[in-house]
């Protein structure tokens, strides 16, 4: 059974679904400026999963660009957990961060220079100002993402700074230059495998769908990529509604709305949190649906413990191997180690802080090869050649084509209930995932574009 709602306002980061921009608490302290070398059994060798040395002493020298000295690499990882309307918003990319700095510090940095780490709270509102600090300060912008990242693109580019991203979100930033994704979320195209799979698994469903987004600009456009996916995918929506970006009081209205036309489906942009009193709502009216779509971000112990009972036919499509398997799964067991040793009270156990270590790793693997050449220029060609076209964070996650900032076309599905997160049956062809080419599918909407140098009066030639 489903459980009542429970009436909370949640501000703006409401929607943020397919570029996964999670939405979540910690407890952790706020950050600032840290320079963390410490040791421990899990940094012993600085090799991580299936990447062999990522971290580790060198000679590496030179004050070779701004933020790099000969004995360190100042970089920025930004985030928005000091949003007062939603403490720790997305806090687990500064843990990410945190975690990824002291080991790599106590395996002996990166080359021998040991990382400088500024945590950039963007606070929601914030972000040009945090930006603008990065430019003064930092060599690259790594592992981090922001809610409002369009507000800074220009800046960030005018003063040529590079950002191994652990999210985008506007189209504004997912199509930038100086930027690479290590889970490629580009503007014109869409992953659909999980909607294929979603219609075949409810077929009296899959032409009775409805679509819901938060009533802002970015959680719009995500939207109508997602129906446009969807149908595609052979889905049939009949409604496309929005909600409050501070969320529902009550979600009787909406509920009531989706009874009287018939839904069956829903495609749900949003975050955790809400999706779970969505759910509550549901439970109130009496009202139960096939299927609930729900994308990455929602990967999150937060939506179990918002909803509890009201948590049912829910499907998050992933691209990261589940932490409930992570003794099956190298890679994704050392992940959780670490953070048990340098940050055990840490949110690990989040899609959003896997995708954010993921870039940390992409970001070491192509300094050390850039050693005493390290520019931003270097930085950003070797991460492209590192990250290949199967880059998958040493066994994190499913390969991705980072060279040339394609999505996955692997997916999994994850159904969430009372007792967790769990895989169902698909026809997986490489380990939990299926892969295929046809589970992407070139968008025909405009939905935005990327800045870029020349918006700025830039080119590459200026990128030393």
């Amino acid at each position: 059974m489903r459980g009542r709602i429970i009436a909370r306002t949640v501000v703006c980061a409401l929607a943020l679904s397919l570029v996964a921009a999670a939405c979540s608490r910690s407890d952790s302290s706020d950050g600032g400026s840290t320079d963390t070398t410490g040791g421990g059994n899990a940094a012993a060798s600085g090799s991580f999963g299936s990447l062999g040395r990522v971290c580790g002493p060198g000679d590496a020298e030179g004050a070779t660009a701004a933020g790099v000295t000969d004995t360190e690499i100042r970089v920025g990882t930004v985030a928005d957990p000091g949003f007062a309307g939603r403490p720790g918003l997305n806090q687990e990319l500064f843990d990410a961060a945190t975690v990824f700095t002291e080991w790599c510090n106590a395996a002996g940095g990166i080359e021998g220079r040991k990382i400088k780490l500024d945590l950039l709270d963007a606070k929601l509102v914030e972000y040009r100002q945090r930006i603008l600090e990065a430019c003064d300060q930092d060599f690259s912008l790594v592992g981090g993402g922001a809610v409002f990242d369009d507000a800074a693109q220009k800046d960030r580019l005018g003063c040529l700074l590079p950002d191994i991203s652990g999210f985008v979100v506007s189209p504004e930033a997912r199509g930038a230059d100086l930027l690479v994704q290590v889970l490629p979320n580009p503007n014109d195209v869409q992953p659909i495998g999980d909607f294929r799979w979603l219609a075949e698994k409810f077929p009296a469903a899959k032409d009775k769908v409805a679509a819901l987004t938060a009533g802002l600009p970015s959680t719009i456009v995500v939207k109508d990529q997602s129906v446009e996916g969807a149908e595609a995918a052979g889905m049939t929506v009949i409604y496309d509604g929005q909600y409050n970006a501070s969320g529902e009081t009550t979600w009787a209205p909406i509920v009531q709305t989706l009874k009287s036309k018939g839904v069956r489906g829903l495609i749900w942009t949003g975050e955790p949190e809400n999706l779970a009193k969505f759910e509550q709502g549901l439970v109130d009216a009496g009202y139960e649906l096939d299927f609930i779509q729900a994308s990455p971000n929602h990967y999150d112990q937060i939506m179990l413990k918002t909803g509890g009972e009201a948590i049912q036919d829910t499907y998050v499509r992933t691209s990261i191997f589940p932490f409930e398997n992570a003794s099956e799964n190298p890679a994704t067991k050392q992940y959780l180690d670490v953070f048990k040793e340098y940050l055990p009270d840490g949110k690990a156990k989040s899609y959003l802080g896997v995708q954010g270590f993921s870039a940390w790793l992409l970001f070491a693997k192509a300094a050390a090869a850039c050693g005493s050449d390290l520019t931003r220029k270097c930085l950003l060609d070797e991460a492209k050649r590192v990250g290949g076209t199967t880059w998958n964070g040493g066994g994190l996650h499913a390969p991705a084509n980072v060279r040339e900032q394609q999505p996955t076309d692997c997916f999994a599905v994850l159904e969430a209930s009372p007792k967790g997160f769990s895989l169902p049956e698909i026809d997986a062809n490489d380990s939990i995932y299926n892969c295929a080419p046809d589970n992407l599918v070139k968008l025909k909407g405009s939905y935005g574009k990327g800045v870029t140098l020349a918006d700025v009066g830039k080119s590459l030639s200026d990128l030393k």
